[in-house]
């Protein structure tokens, strides 16, 4: 694998957290934990386990807004960081409702390809293609090109609607390294089969309680 530069990805990364909604300097709780211990979202009740294909839990911030939400932060070996954000839309933490969702999708992809206009070192942000690849039942998926200076990051963005909640990943690396881009889709298609199980258990149960956020129509790249 290809040792993707720190400072590359940490620099793109800056402008891709401005427009999709990361975080700020408001009050957060940083929560350091055992690498090997999972971690248990309290709105949602979705578990991250210590590990996920390569890639290892290492920091989950909580921000007390909930537009910024909960970011459970993953690293592999080489360098490549996948990052899981809970959300919501409004700082009253109401559900999610289909429309707001999709349209939610719309601006962020277009917040995405206008990165240059927010940071001047970012050349050029383009989509890609991945032949082959079958984006998670549910989702909304994309792939980005970003030229910065002379040197070229790949960028994954899935996005779900989870019981009003948003559940947004993003992953970077090389384009140079296919074994990251295969880690990547790895990486989603397990968030995505979390969401599918948890929405299965709780259908089955005789009196599950209705969240008012209707399931999220099908968004594929």
């Amino acid at each position: 694998m290809t040792k993707f530069p720190r400072n590359l990805l940490a620099g793109a990364a800056a402008g891709f957290l401005c427009l999709c909604g990361a975080l700020t300097a408001e009050a957060q709780d940083i929560f350091l934990r055992p690498a090997m211990e999972s971690f248990v979202d309290k709105d949602t009740l979705l578990v991250f386990p210590a590990q996920v294909d390569t890639f290892q839990k290492v920091r989950v911030r909580k921000n007390e807004n909930p537009v910024f939400g909960t970011v459970v932060r993953y690293e592999n070996e080489a360098g490549t960081c996948a990052d899981v954000y809970i959300y919501s839309l409004d700082t009253g933490a109401k559900p999610v409702q289909q429309d707001m969702y999709e349209k939610h999708c719309e601006e962020t992809d277009r917040g995405i390809l206008n990165m240059s206009a927010q940071n001047p070192k970012i050349t050029s942000v383009v989509h890609f293609e991945a032949p082959g690849r079958k984006a998670p039942e549910g989702g909304y998926e994309m792939r980005y090109r970003i030229r910065n200076g002379a040197t070229q990051m790949d960028s994954v963005l899935y996005l779900a609607l989870y019981h009003g909640k948003l559940i947004k990943v993003r992953i970077s690396y090389s384009p140079e390294d296919t074994d990251e881009a295969v880690h990547a889709c790895l990486f989603i298609d397990a968030v995505a089969a979390m969401l599918s199980k948890e929405k299965a258990a709780e259908a089955q149960k005789p009196d599950a309680p209705k969240t008012g956020a209707p399931e999220p129509g099908a968004k594929k790249s």
